[in-house]
């Protein structure tokens, strides 16, 4: 063989193998992330105000799921607490955050009762129950029902309810009427079947502000809406406050717990928290909020400080009654 040709066999035999470069899977799965993450941007954009309520129509049908398999466990704990200040409840009344109702059975009944002298009680004349997730309202409504009230919906905001009122309409029993709808947007905006049906003799809220986008503007709503010498009743779950908070129960022995420690716990739970229960924060002093507005001629409130279970400790409770002052 030529030693030309046998050279160049040599080198093409001695040439290392070149392996085919690995297709860039990572880099492409990240473009194609980027690219739909920067669709998904833009379209929100376009479409800001249907993406913003189907959003929200996903996070309150997860909210109802959540709170049927809760709110038997929640009233469990509660009513203890609720039942002498739900006794008190007569006249024109509002209830904000009204969620599944279950509190109604702890109302008096009926339109008026009749003393031992024969002097005539007003009890309920007109209820009104804002729930803004209509998830909640068949059973608001089967509540209210088995409350003894007749149940009507506000036609400005379930059109739906109208097959509804006429069946109800005969009914002489007092009437609750479901509006869809919240106070968050007050003062601007307050739904037209509460502000018509004001002022109110009483205001209810049951575990609501933890839940609503501005606490300060809600609970001026509430006092607006109120006839002077009408009352604000309420019972929340609020953020720890200090060992020397005066209005703590005298069940709770100073000392039982890490105070500090569960309020940061509340603090950093908070965030995540709200995602999956209905915008709940754990972190709001709503009863140092409620004390300290003005527009009240006394403020009675008392707050329980449970240490039987991680729920109990996450949700000390405050609940009482805030009277308008005359005008």
């Amino acid at each position: 063989m030529p030693r030309g040709k046998e050279s160049s066999s040599s080198q093409q035999r001695q040439r290392p193998a070149t392996t085919a470069e690995p297709y860039p899977w990572r880099r492409v799965v990240f473009g194609c992330l980027v690219v739909v993450l920067c669709w998904s941007i833009g379209l929100y954009r376009q479409n800001k105000d249907a993406a913003d309520a189907k959003a929200k129509q996903v996070q309150d049908w997860a909210f109802s799921k959540l709170w049927s398999h809760m709110s038997a466990q929640n009233a469990e704990r509660v009513d203890i607490y609720r039942k002498p200040l739900w006794a008190q409840v007569q006249g024109n009344v509002f209830e904000i955050g009204a969620g599944h109702g279950e509190p109604l059975m702890l109302l008096p009944r009926g339109k008026s009762a009749q003393t031992k002298d024969g002097t005539g009680v007003r009890g309920i004349t007109r209820y009104i129950a804002a729930e803004p997730n209509s998830f909640l309202h068949e059973r608001l409504a089967e509540n209210a029902a088995a409350a003894g009230f007749s149940v009507q919906y506000d036609a400005n905001t379930s059109p739906n309810g109208a097959e509804f009122n006429a069946v109800s309409a005969a009914s002489n029993l007092p009437v609750l009427t479901i509006v869809n709808g919240t106070l968050d947007n007050a003062p601007t905006v307050i739904p037209k079947y509460i502000r018509d049906h004001a002022p109110y003799d009483y205001a209810i809220g049951s575990m609501v502000m933890c839940s609503v986008d501005n606490v300060q503007a809600n609970l001026q709503a509430i006092q607006d809406l109120l006839a002077p010498g009408g009352k604000f009743i309420f019972i929340e779950h609020v953020r720890h406050t200090d060992e020397t908070d005066s209005t703590v129960g005298a069940e709770y022995k100073a000392g039982s717990m890490d105070v500090s420690m569960w309020r940061k716990t509340q603090e950093m739970l908070t965030s995540v928290w709200r995602l999956f229960t209905g915008n709940c924060h754990l972190d709001r002093d709503t009863g140092r909020l409620i004390r300290e507005m003005k527009g009240w001629s006394s403020v009675e409130m008392q707050t329980h400080r449970g240490t039987s279970g991680v729920l109990d400790k996450l949700t000390p409770l405050v609940f009482g009654i805030a009277t308008k002052a005359a005008a």
